[in-house]
């Protein structure tokens, strides 16, 4: 049974889901009528063709905001997936076959949870970015935070587990 603070927080949730949704689905609406209108254009052999770059000019897919925004989440999905990877398939294979590497990869594991909480406020400040000033600083402190994390977390994997990489005699992926 849901109580009225679960359910507010659930409605919170699904507007800040709506609000992201509608984020990414108006620059398309627009960026297709955009398209549309100056292919038509295009296809009017007396029509004046130099409003083109102009039509162009109005994309709000190619504004570098936007972009940031979308490239943002897909790196952070790209990350959150990699990590699930490694937790659920490549770690087991790798304690099953080097059990002395247990204590490294739970320290892996943890790093990849705190990655992870990092992670989720990269994604919330980088999906509310926009030109003004706050919303930048809090996107570039996140993804600095994410960047400072990341380094130290990939040179600690790769020195633990590339050396034990060149003692198997299969890929981790097939056991």
């Amino acid at each position: 049974m849901s109580t009225p603070d679960s359910h507010s927080m659930a409605t919170s949730a699904g507007l800040r889901m709506i609000d992201q949704l509608r984020q990414v689905h108006e620059p398309l609406r627009a960026d297709i009528e955009v398209l549309q209108n100056a292919l038509q254009l295009l296809s009017d052999e007396t029509a004046d063709l130099t409003r083109i770059p102009e039509m162009i000019d109005n994309l709000t897919i190619a504004d570098f905001v936007w972009q940031l925004r979308v490239n943002c989440d897909f790196y952070c999905n790209t990350l959150t997936l990699h990590h699930t990877i490694e937790d659920q398939r490549m770690f087991p294979v790798m304690t099953k076959n080097f059990p002395e590497l247990t204590p490294s990869v739970e320290r892996l594991q943890a790093e990849h949870k705190l990655v992870g909480e990092i992670v989720s406020e990269a994604k919330r400040a980088t999906l509310a970015l926009s030109t003004e000033s706050s919303t930048v600083s809090r996107a570039h402190s996140a993804i600095a935070e994410l960047a400072d994390h990341m380094q130290s977390h990939l040179d600690f994997e790769e020195a633990t587990l590339f050396p034990y990489f060149r003692k198997m005699d299969r890929d981790w992926h097939y056991g």
